[in-house]
């Protein structure tokens, strides 16, 4: 897909309330995602300084993506205690830019990733903990649909990432064939729904001075198991090198579960689920990119054939 042109968003710009006179000075790519088509738009004579213009992907490695959902989702967050950016407008007609898109304040702060000495540990945990906490009933965030059981959400994750495998060239592979069979026989119980971002990875978490100002990227949301979205981060850590021990001693983990004040049971399964998400992720990354993602097929293998192992034991 072309990009969109400054003048173009300018036009749809001016018919938002308070900004009639206002000027597209640049539009820039945003570095980092690899999903949705991120712009900073450098605004004159407007309310805000700069907004954020999210184009809608037709395919992708968390298709599939629904910008106007997640419009939804950012506008009922607004009067929680979760930061997130505020929502100018979202455009349903592809015509306009060519895909559909959402329009949000730009934060300017650097993600959790690039914040160095700013970055902290225990404030990204203890936001993650406070998104599942989150009375999603009151804030209207049924809108996302509500399964029977934590288990059920999870098995309905299961069968997202089974739809992607089919469709990403290559990952019907037999090991994630193995794992998806596996999983779906072993989901454990004992969950409770919560709201899940769906993606907690440190560039979605935009701090300043040592707090979470803004969590950004909701496309993924759901009401599921907070045990999944924890997982991520697990699975994610030992691709970068973590050891693989008990879930338990995770550093991520001890510091979710002191900041929500719960122990973490069954996690060997949901760091299974994730590794074989991103075992299909990784072909998707082929498919999309061309290059291979940050981490390697041959680490990710070993990973998922030893965390397969722990579920098909039942130590989950």
């Amino acid at each position: 897909m072309s990009g969109p042109t400054a003048a173009a968003f300018q036009a749809w710009l001016r018919k938002q309330p308070g900004y009639e006179d206002a000027t597209v000075r640049a539009l820039d790519p945003v570095d980092g995602g690899a999903s949705n088509v991120m712009l900073r738009a450098a605004l004159a004579d407007a309310p805000l300084a700069a907004v954020a213009l999210r184009l809608q992907s037709e395919r992708g490695i968390f298709e599939p993506y629904d910008v106007i959902r997640e419009a939804a989702v950012l506008r009922h967050l607004a009067a929680s205690t979760v930061p997130v950016p505020e929502v100018l407008g979202e455009e349903p007609d592809r015509a306009v830019l060519g895909a559909l898109f959402l329009v949000m304040e730009w934060v300017d702060a650097p993600h959790m990733g690039a914040a160095g000495a700013g970055a902290s540990f225990g404030a990204y945990a203890a936001m993650v903990a406070r998104i599942h906490a989150l009375d999603w009933r009151a804030l209207g965030l049924d809108l996302l649909g509500v399964p029977t059981s934590a288990a059920a959400a999870t098995r309905a994750e299961l069968e997202v990432v089974a739809a992607r495998m089919v469709r990403f060239p290559g990952a019907d592979v037999p090991l994630l064939q193995r794992a998806l069979d596996l999983l779906r026989g072993h989901v454990p119980g004992g969950g409770a729904l919560a709201l899940c971002q769906g993606d907690i990875n440190v560039f979605n978490y935009l701090v300043r001075a040592g707090e979470v100002v803004a969590v950004v990227d909701w496309e993924q949301a759901r009401i599921g198991d907070p045990r999944s979205d924890v997982a991520q981060l697990l699975a994610l850590a030992h691709l970068k090198g973590a050891p693989f021990g008990p879930p338990g001693d995770a550093p991520f983990v001890r510091a979710y579960e002191g900041a929500a004040q719960v122990e973490l049971r069954g996690m060997e399964f949901f760091r299974a689920r994730w590794l074989f998400e991103l075992g299909v992720i990784y072909h998707g990354w082929l498919a999309f990119n061309e290059s291979e993602p940050w981490y390697s097929w041959e680490l990710l293998v070993q990973l998922l054939e030893r965390a397969l192992a722990e579920v098909e034991a039942g130590v989950a």
